[in-house]
C-alpha cells in the first residue's frame, strides 16, 4: 500500500469512528442543556435512534438537482491510469454544472466487481477489450474507481452513493464478465450459453440470476454489508432496472407471482435493517434508494411492489424508469405516492433513449436541447430532480465532453431550461427499443413513436409541451419537424399541430432513412400541455417515425 493511500484510509477509518463519538457527545450536550428531564423516560440508545431518523430524513431531502450515474466503466479507460487522470474522465467535468450526487457503479454481473472485496469476486481481466483495465494498479495502492469517486464527492460537496446493479448479466455476451459463484452452481442461473444462443428475445440473458434460490439473499446481504463498512459512501441504491427480470415466470415473459413479489419485499426489508444497523454504528445517516419502473403496475409485473416498500419506509429515496421513454414518462402516480410517504423521486433519462436510431439515424446523439425537453417535462409533473444515465464526458471528444457539461449543467434548473433554445417531442422509441429485452416489460410505449399510418385517413399522436408560451414575445419562434418513411420526393402528407392546420405539405428533405417535413408553427396555436400532432398521407406502407417541435429565444 501506497504511504498517501495508506494516509487516506487511516483519515477515513478516523472520521468514521470519531463520527458516532461526537454524535453521542452531541447528544449528552444537548440533554444536559435542556436540562435533567429533557430525554424523559428515554434512554441516550433511544435519543440516538431519534436523531438518526431526523438526520436521515435531513439527508434524504438534501438538494439533488442532478443525479449523476457512473457505469464505473472509467476504470479501463485508456490513459486512465492515475487518480488524477481518472477523476478527468468522468468527474471533475462534474464540477461546474448541476450534478449534487454521483452514484458510482462497479458492478459486471452478479458477484462481479471492480471495487475491492473479500466477499465478492474482482474484475482484474486484462484479457481482449479490457487491456487497459487500470483496476490491479489501483489496488496496489489501495483504491479503486469507487473509492476514488467517494474522496472526490466528500471533497467537492457532493453525495456519494454506491449504486448496486441487482441483476446484471453483461456477462451472458461477455465471457470474461461471467464469476465462478455462477459456475459453481448452474442453478443459480436461468438458463445456459447454448440454451440463450437459440433466442432473440429476454431468453437470451441467459445468465440472469434466480432470485428464488436460496444463495442470492445472503451473498448480495454480504455483498452490501462489506461495501458500507469499507467504503466512505452516503449510502446505497439498488437498481432493479439492471437488469429488470428476477424470477423464471418473468424471464419467460409471465408476470411475478405475489409469492415472487413477497420475495423481493423481504430483500429490500434486510437490506433497510443492514443499512440502519450499519447508520447506528458508524453514527451517520446512511440511505438507501432504489430505482424502479416508472409506475407501480410495471414493477408489480417484474415482481417489485414499490407502494409496499414506501408504506414500509423501506427506502429513501426512488429513481424511476430505464430512460428508454423519454418525452413522455410517466411519472404522475409514482410522484404522488412519493410525497405521501415523503420520499423524493427522481426520474431518469439516458442517452439510450435519447438517440437517432434506424431510419433517423445511425444510432447517434440527440441533440443537447432533446434532453433539455424531456427534463422541462419531467420538473413540471413533479420531479425532485433529474437522475442521468449513460451521459458520459469522457473517454471521448472534446466535443463529447461539452456536450455533456451542456446538458448537465442545464437540465437542473426549470428556470434556466425555459429561457433557452428547447425541443419538444413525442418519445421516439426506434423500431427496436419496444421489442428490446431490456425494456419491453419495465415501460410504456404505447403513446411512443412509429406509429404505421393507414392511407388516406388521419391518425394522431400527442406531442407534450409543459411550458405555458402564452405570454412570450415576438422574438420567440417554434418549428415542428416531422419525420415519415414509406413517402416519395414528391409526396405530400396533411399535418396538423393542434389548431394549426398546414393541410398538404411538400418538400420533403431526405435525412438518413427519413422524409422530413419542416413547418413554422405560430406560438399562440401552441398550448400547454398535449398537442395534437395528425397526419394523412395518401401511400400504403408509410410510417410516423418522428415529430419534434423546437422552441427559439
Amino acid at each position: 500500500m501506497g504511504g498517501e493511500a495508506m494516509h487516506l484510509r487511516s483519515c477515513e477509518n478516523r472520521t468514521m469512528q470519531s463520527r458516532r463519538r461526537e454524535f453521542l457527545l452531541g447528544l449528552v450536550a444537548g440533554s444536559t442543556a435542556l436540562g435533567p428531564g429533557w430525554l424523559g423516560h428515554r434512554s441516550i440508545a433511544a435519543t440516538e435512534t431519534n436523531a438518526l431518523d431526523a438526520a436521515r430524513h435531513q439527508a434524504a431531502h438534501r438538494r439533488r438537482r442532478v443525479i449523476y450515474n457512473n457505469d464505473g466503466d472509467d476504470i479501463w479507460a485508456k490513459g486512465a491510469d492515475t487518480v488524477d487522470k481518472f477523476l478527468a474522465m468522468r468527474h471533475t467535468p462534474l464540477l461546474g454544472t448541476h450534478v449534487d450526487s454521483i452514484f458510482y457503479s462497479t458492478t459486471q454481473s452478479f458477484n462481479f466487481f471492480t471495487h475491492q472485496s473479500k466477499v465478492a469476486e474482482v474484475f482484474r481481466s486484462r484479457d481482449g477489450s479490457f487491456a487497459n483495465n487500470n483496476l490491479a494498479k489501483f489496488l496496489e495502492q489501495d483504491t479503486d474507481g469507487l473509492r476514488m469517486s467517494s474522496q472526490f464527492a466528500r471533497k467537492h460537496g457532493l453525495e456519494t452513493v454506491w449504486t448496486l446493479r441487482m441483476n446484471d448479466i453483461h456477462d451472458a455476451f461477455t465471457p470474461q464478465f461471467r464469476p465462478k459463484w455462477k459456475q459453481k452452481d448452474p442453478r443459480r442461473i436461468m438458463s445456459t450459453l447454448a440454451e440463450g444462443q437459440k433466442h432473440n428475445d429476454r431468453r437470451s440473458l441467459w445468465s440472469l440470476v434466480d432470485f428464488e434460490h436460496p444463495d442470492v439473499e445472503p451473498r448480495l446481504l454480504e455483498i452490501i454489508r462489506e461495501v458500507l463498512q469499507n467504503y466512505p459512501v452516503d449510502g446505497v441504491e439498488l437498481d432493479f432496472l439492471r437488469s429488470p427480470f428476477y424470477f423464471r415466470t418473468t424471464f419467460e415473459g409471465r408476470p411475478a407471482t405475489a409469492a415472487q413479489m413477497g420475495i423481493l419485499t423481504r430483500l429490500v426489508r434486510n437490506v433497510r435493517k443492514l443499512v440502519l444497523k450499519e447508520s447506528a454504528r458508524q453514527g451517520k445517516p446512511l440511505l438507501l434508494s432504489a430505482r424502479v419502473p416508472s409506475t407501480p403496475k410495471h414493477g408489480r409485473r417484474i415482481g417489485i411492489d414499490t407502494r409496499a416498500w414506501l408504506e414500509e419506509k423501506l427506502v429513501d429515496t426512488l429513481a424511476l424508469g430505464g430512460g428508454y421513454i423519454t418525452f413522455d414518462l410517466p411519472i404522475k402516480e409514482m410522484v404522488a405516492l412519493g410525497k405521501k410517504h415523503d420520499v423524493p423521486v427522481y426520474p431518469c433519462l439516458s442517452q439510450s433513449g435519447l438517440m437517432y436510431r434506424s431510419p433517423r439515424g445511425q444510432s447517434t446523439k440527440q441533440s443537447a436541447e432533446s434532453w433539455m425537453g424531456a427534463s422541462s417535462r419531467l420538473w413540471h409533473d413533479g420531479a425532485s430532480g433529474i437522475y442521468v444515465f449513460n451521459l458520459f464526458p469522457g473517454p471521448g471528444t472534446p466535443a463529447d465532453r461539452k456536450y455533456a457539461r451542456k446538458i448537465l449543467g442545464r437540465i437542473g434548473s426549470l428556470k434556466s431550461l425555459t429561457s433557452h433554445p428547447i425541443q419538444y417531442a413525442i418519445s421516439d422509441a426506434g423500431f427496436w427499443m419496444p421489442a428490446h429485452h431490456w425494456a419491453k416489460d419495465v415501460a410504456e410505449f404505447s403513446k411512443a413513436l412509429p406509429l404505421a399510418l393507414k392511407p388516406n385517413k388521419f391518425q394522431q399522436r400527442f406531442l407534450h409541451v409543459p411550458e405555458d408560451l402564452s405570454g412570450v414575445g415576438f422574438n420567440v419562434t417554434a418549428e415542428l419537424r416531422v419525420d415519415f418513411t414509406g413517402l416519395k420526393k414528391e409526396s405530400t402528407p396533411e399535418i396538423l399541430f393542434d389548431s394549426a392546420n398546414f393541410g398538404p405539405t411538400g418538400g420533403g428533405k431526405k435525412v438518413h432513412g427519413v422524409r422530413r417535413y419542416t413547418c413554422k408553427v405560430p406560438v399562440q396555436a401552441i398550448k400547454q400541455g398535449a398537442n395534437r400532432v395528425m397526419v394523412k398521407t395518401q401511400e400504403t406502407g408509410a410510417s410516423l417515425i418522428g415529430a419534434e417541435l423546437w422552441i427559439r429565444r
